[in-house]
């Protein structure tokens, strides 16, 4: 769900994908289906509908989501992916409720309970992966909600939701100091503490975190208390580290960017990277462009 790295080293990194060949345009409203997403923005401008780009190539725009999160158009309103890219959750422009799209079908399923207001405007939305959970967020109290039954439950005062185990039965949640606990999702109770935050395994037992000077990748035992057997995994050179993220059947991946620092007239080059955990040996994956003209984008979590 979030990057991997401290908020405040986040700033300013925009992280997107960019599909490969010759696009196809669709209006989502048309019930169009596809592959899941890599990346959604605003193409071109600012004011333009949300738009979403899969691993397919097709262009798919979000006629019905809200773009502007006030009539001043100044604030985006929020727009979120799952993971692994096959949902995406928004709140729909004309009754104001917060959906989920399914990529794979086309459905769209509304979240009991929860209607756009001028309450929500400073609010930001995550999505566990299938899509089961939401996290309503505005930086002092967060709400985690059953995207099926609209239940929700609030995350322990000084706490942010940061990563969830693939199945999202577990969260993992960080305090200003970036220091961790794992949690049930659906009780909120509590599985774990770690001394730092990062991705959660599909099984819980560990969490991979970025070294504080960047460098390498460690791994966390959460049965053991004590970081895993083995160094710290180097990473490549010449590029930041944006993200680390599992996949459910266990693998590790490692997404980095370049240049360092964000341009608004030159393409941004993003690569993903399979990282063995027993052997620490990085293998490329996949190298992707994302051209400047987008605005505003929300790169998925997983690499294909």
């Amino acid at each position: 769900m979030r990057l991997c790295r401290r908020p405040a080293v986040l700033a300013g990194v925009i992280a997107v994908v960019m599909g490969a060949g010759a696009p196809v345009m669709a209006d989502a409203e048309t019930g169009t289906t596809g592959s899941s997403v890599r990346y959604a923005g605003l193409a071109g401008c600012v004011c333009a509908p949300w738009t979403l780009w899969t691993w397919d190539g097709q262009v798919i725009k979000l006629t019905d989501a809200r773009v502007f999160a006030a009539k001043a158009g100044k604030r985006r309103a929020p727009l979120a992916l799952s993971p692994d890219g096959e949902y995406v959750a928004y709140f729909r422009r004309g009754d104001r409720t917060l959906v989920i799209r399914d990529m794979s079908t086309g459905n769209v399923r509304v979240v009991p309970g929860v209607q756009w207001s001028r309450e929500l405007r400073s609010t930001r939305i995550d999505l566990a992966p299938a899509g089961r959970y939401v996290v309503l967020g505005n930086g002092r109290d967060d709400r985690v909600l059953n995207a099926r039954n609209g239940r929700s439950s609030v995350v322990p005062p000084g706490l942010r939701p940061w990563s969830f185990s693939s199945d999202a039965k577990l969260m993992l949640a960080v305090d200003d100091e970036f220091r961790a606990g794992i949690y049930s999702t659906s009780t909120l109770a509590e599985k774990g503490r770690v001394p730092v935050g990062g991705a959660l395994s599909p099984d819980g037992t560990t969490v991979a975190h970025f070294t504080a000077d960047e460098s390498a990748i460690g791994l966390w035992n959460v049965a053991m208390g004590k970081a895993g057997g083995g160094l710290p995994i180097a990473l490549p050179s010449e590029r930041i580290p944006t993200r680390l993220r599992w996949d459910g059947a266990g693998h590790l991946d490692l997404q980095m960017v370049a240049p360092p620092r964000i341009n608004k007239k030159i393409d941004t080059v993003y690569t993903w990277y399979r990282v063995d955990q027993v052997s620490g040996l990085v293998q490329l994956v996949d190298t992707f462009a994302v051209p400047s003209s987008v605005h505003n984008p929300i790169v998925a979590g997983l690499s294909p």
